[in-house]
């Protein structure tokens, strides 16, 4: 039986952060100077001030949408929701923010109790899990219908038995970030085009001190962040696959997976090209100049656009090729309905016009323009500004090679992952004991889902 809700809160209430106690400080000792007694008055009691109940318009319907705290997506929901409301005045969005390790654990707690979002932003990878918890529903058929006919294919990755239950307010997939000067200072004047091109590009760039210390990375692999999440298509680039094709079974112990998470894992056992903890994080690295290569989803257009130095000169391309061909894998975060949302026939109409609003031309364009993603819908991922654009136009070139990776529990496989990696980095395992360890990991989290 698929665990209970009460059995979803503690876990991922053990998964909360929380808060150090702070310690009272006491401020400096002040001498009260005398003060004399003043007349005893009658006191004059005076009736409390009664507060006027907050007044509804009468026929506007309140709804309310939830995201985690994210900087940009914040900022493209704001927009949508003001130009939604400006259009639908008898409609009032109620927009509320968490922080991103209390976001599950406050949807799991309000909306089995009818309260919290009525339309909630999730990463794709959990749809299957909030569906099978009760906390989404599939989205209207009038919005099926949308989707089935004017979005690009990554819709079908939030589909399941035949439903959608998200709407891709954007598209996200890998391609390769090189910078052109440092690696022209390597000795290449052109990108990797295969793995084994991408190693070695790796090892001519870095750079070290006197004491062995990198201090230019040819290749920083951060593996918690998305290297994990390119080691799937890279599995695929050497002929295997994660996951077998009905979902059920984890392959990561197969010969293909090992041979790529090995290839991985030599960035920093063999190659040096990598050294954990060498910069803040992997983006950052490379948007500072101090990292070669790196490859990254499309929101990471936006992250050059706000955060790369002024002296960095980088170009994007299609991600490098193996044996098997060249691969990508795709994310969103799309927007849901839950089944607060569904329950109240007025409220479920204004959330379903909310959710047409942001599968429109106008919204998805509003989200995806603020992201620096690509759109979802066909009407706009061939437009000039995606299409003619140098840095975009490897993402949509990898479009049809991308696929949207199906997730019993996202958070937990993710988990299982990163204990893999930590084991050969950290603990010295072989690397196929350790990926034999995740298999068993991931496999047990597939196994309780699909029991019933």
């Amino acid at each position: 039986m698929f665990m209970s809700i009460l059995f979803i809160l503690g876990m991922l209430a053990a998964c909360a952060p929380t808060e150090p106690a702070t310690p009272d400080e006491p401020g400096p000792v002040v001498e009260e100077p005398a003060v004399e007694e003043p007349a005893v008055e009658e006191p004059v009691v005076e009736e409390p001030a009664v507060e006027e109940p907050a007044v509804v318009e009468p026929g506007v319907v309140e709804i309310e949408f939830w995201q985690h705290d994210s900087g940009n997506r914040i900022l493209a929901m704001e927009a949508i929701i003001a130009a939604f409301e400006a259009e639908n005045p008898n409609i009032k969005v109620i927009h509320n923010t968490f922080p991103y390790e209390e976001y599950q654990t406050k949807v799991a707690a309000s909306v089995p109790a009818g309260t919290g979002p009525d339309v909630a932003m999730i990463y794709f990878g959990w749809v299957p899990f909030w569906s099978k918890s009760g906390f989404i529903v599939p989205l209207p058929d009038v919005v099926q219908e949308v989707l089935e006919s004017e979005f690009v294919s990554f819709v079908e990755a939030t589909k399941l038995d035949g439903e959608h239950y998200a709407i891709p307010t954007s598209v996200r997939n890998f391609a390769l970030f090189y910078n052109v000067d440092l690696l022209a200072e390597a000795g290449w004047d052109r990108p990797p085009d295969t793995w084994e091109e991408f190693t070695q590009a790796a090892i001519d760039c870095t750079k070290y001190d006197n004491g062995g210390n990198i201090t230019q990375a040819g290749y920083y692999l951060e593996w918690g962040a998305d290297g994990w999440n390119w080691w799937r298509p890279l599995i695929q680039s050497f002929g295997g696959q994660p996951f077998s094709d009905d979902n059920r079974t984890v392959l990561w112990n197969s010969e293909a997976s090992i041979e790529a998470f090995q290839y991985m894992v030599d960035f920093s056992l063999v190659h040096n090209t990598s050294t954990s903890g060498f910069y803040e994080g992997e983006g950052s690295a490379f948007a500072a100049g101090l990292s070669c290569m790196t490859p990254q989803l499309t929101y990471f257009v936006g992250f050059m656009r706000n955060n790369a130095a002024p002296d960095v000169n980088y170009a994007v391309t299609v991600m490098p090729q193996g044996p098997a061909g060249r691969f990508s894998t795709g994310s969103a975060w799309p927007v849901s309905l839950t089944s607060k949302g569904a329950s109240d026939p007025a409220k479920l109409e204004a959330a379903t016009k909310f959710l047409l609003f942001n599968a429109s031309e106008q919204g998805v364009k509003i989200f995806s323009d603020t992201m620096g993603e690509l759109p979802s819908r066909n009407d706009l991922v061939t437009l000039p500004q995606y299409a003619d654009d140098p840095i975009f136009a490897p993402f949509l070139q990898q479009l049809d090679q991308t696929d949207g990776t199906f997730w019993a529990d996202e958070l937990a496989e993710r988990q299982c992952a990163l204990d893999m990696y930590d084991g050969v980095i950290v603990g010295g395992l072989d690397v196929a004991v350790a990926a034999d360890q995740a298999t068993a990991c991931a496999q047990a989290i597939r196994d309780e889902f699909f029991t019933d």
